[in-house]
């Protein structure tokens, strides 16, 4: 019998229960890091422990033997590359787990301490806030270098540039989602990229 692509309403119920379950995940870890640390650094790491936790569940399921999300078990269906006919290699995968998770949560964090940066007045000496990772606060202070660099009429336009992208961001997502539903082929940009999709 050959494998029919699946449709629209099994990639959305695939949608819904993969977020329940990272949503629980997601939960989980932030209650114990909200017992283990306290509410201060739960409300500082908690973006952190969001991603990680999101890692972990595509990990845990789709980089796995398993190859299926728990919600793609649960309307079975199975991951395809382009070809229709195999299962994404382990670099395909990995990539759009990269892509899924990992990808926005860079965005997010970059627009946001470059936006910050660009908005810090430049006069005046500046100490760095290290919340304890060597790689963050060389990032920051090349971000600062960086910005220290430019004229004050760069920084507006740069600051307007990401200002635009912050709030393009949503909306590309949502036209993605509304491609969706009228095309039903890739329910997340990362699927698109990839070019993963569904046989059941």
């Amino acid at each position: 019998m050959p494998l029919a692509p699946a449709g629209p309403a099994h990639l959305v119920r695939c949608g819904q229960k993969d977020e329940l379950y990272r949503s629980g995940l997601r939960s989980g870890a932030g209650a114990a890091l909200h017992g283990l640390a306290g509410t201060k650094k739960w409300l500082e790491w908690r973006k952190e422990i969001e991603l990680l936790s999101d890692v972990a569940y595509f990990s845990l399921t789709t980089l796995s033997g398993s190859y299926q999300t728990l919600g793609e078990e649960y309307v079975n269906i199975v991951q395809v590359d382009s070809s229709k006919k195999r299962i994404p290699s382990l670099l395909q995968r990995a990539i759009l787990i990269s892509l899924h998770t990992v990808l926005p949560y860079l965005l997010d964090k970059g627009l946001i301490h470059l936006e910050h940066e660009l908005q810090t007045e430049t006069g005046g000496s500046r100490t760095l806030q290290s919340n304890g990772l060597c790689g963050r606060t060389l990032v920051r202070s090349w971000v600062q270098k960086q910005v220290g660099r430019l004229t004050e009429q760069q920084k507006k336009t740069l600051l307007q540039t990401v200002y635009v992208l912050k709030q393009c961001i949503p909306l590309l997502r949502r036209l993605h989602l509304a491609v969706f539903y009228i095309n039903g082929l890739f329910y997340h940009i990362s699927k698109r990229i990839t070019g993963i999709s569904y046989v059941r």
